[in-house]
């Protein structure tokens, strides 16, 4: 089955200006994930989506291809993502039959990781793969503000339960999304079906939306790729 990546890498970002190109460990983010995504696929099938002339240069200064303009209407903050990836697919009259991953351009994971993602995306072609992070913490144990000011357990029943014993939950990290190109034509999100999980070890599901997150993810990075390479 022919493999190809998609990373959807829109210019503006409201809470971290120019996000998809902002420096990350001495490069542009998105280079560090286009760089991961040819080791997985090889150049050739690793695009880029994007609307700015600018991500679009740092995508071919780094291997990868940005083969059209994606249109405005496709690149605001209310726009999903199964959408853009679906516009892309069928702007390049992509085969129902290929396997479609859409790697966030902020989702600097290891080429490994990718790769591993890739055969179990290929595995499993007819269903979604999703990227998952586990909560540190179990639910059960989430606390909310109460009427007067005060914070107490949302879920009393748990009160007296041991952590060990309440069952780990996950959430889904952002990172990547595969599936068949049929599959990707014919649902509007991508876990509105029961989908394969893709589990994400803890340093590669920091999520990047303020600054203080950048700093931890790159040195999430420094430590868990860098250093391996």
């Amino acid at each position: 089955m022919d493999s190809l990546i998609v990373i959807p890498a829109r210019g503006g970002s409201k809470r971290i200006p120019r996000k998809n190109v902002k420096d990350f460990n001495g490069a542009p983010i998105i280079q560090w994930t286009i760089s991961a995504a040819i080791e997985a696929v090889q150049a050739p099938n690793v695009i880029v989506s994007t609307e700015d002339t600018e991500v679009a240069a740092v995508t071919e200064a780094a291997g990868a291809t940005a083969p059209f303009i994606r249109p405005t209407e496709l690149a605001d903050d209310h726009v999903g993502t199964a959408p853009v990836i679906v516009h892309a697919l069928d702007t390049l009259a992509v085969s129902d039959d290929t396997a479609v991953m859409c790697l966030y351009p902020t989702a600097v994971l290891s080429a490994a990781l990718v790769t591993e993602a890739l055969a179990v995306g290929l595995d499993h072609a007819d269903d979604f793969v999703v990227s998952l992070g586990r909560h540190r913490s179990p639910l059960e144990r989430a606390v909310g503000r109460t009427p007067d000011g005060k914070m107490g357990l949302l879920d009393q029943r748990a009160l007296l339960s041991r952590t060990q014993d309440l069952p780990q939950r996950f959430f889904d990290a952002g990172k990547l999304y595969m599936a068949r190109a049929a599959v990707w034509r014919s649902r509007t999100t991508m876990m509105s079906e029961p989908f394969v999980p893709f589990f994400l070890p803890d340093w590669a599901s920091v999520d990047i939306d303020e600054p203080s997150d950048w700093l931890v993810a790159e040195a999430m990075h420094r430590a868990f790729v860098l250093e391996d390479e």
